[in-house]
């Protein structure tokens, strides 16, 4: 059974991605991995980034910040998966 410390968005979206009957094609892992931030998007991080080791994020920011971090797991939590499925084919 999960616990709370265990449900973490990228937690969870491994579970599911574990419970998947179905293998991973070549064409989705290559669309995975090649998946990154907006460059606008990865400026603002590299902003709030900047922000945070300064110690001047504001509240808002922090939030921000956050979310970043978030998509950032998920990001990483597929790109994972779609590197073990292409190993695992080939």
């Amino acid at each position: 059974m999960a616990t709370a410390s265990n449900n973490t968005e990228a937690k969870i979206l491994s579970r599911a991605l574990d419970s998947a009957p179905l293998s991973m094609n070549d064409v989705l892992a290559q669309f995975l991995l090649s998946l990154t931030l907006d460059p606008r998007d990865a400026q603002r991080a590299d902003e709030l980034a900047d922000k945070a080791r300064q110690g001047t994020l504001a509240t808002e920011e922090v939030a921000e910040t956050e979310e970043f971090r978030r998509v950032g797991r998920v990001i990483e939590t597929l790109q994972l998966r779609a590197k073990l499925s292409m190993n695992r084919a080939g």
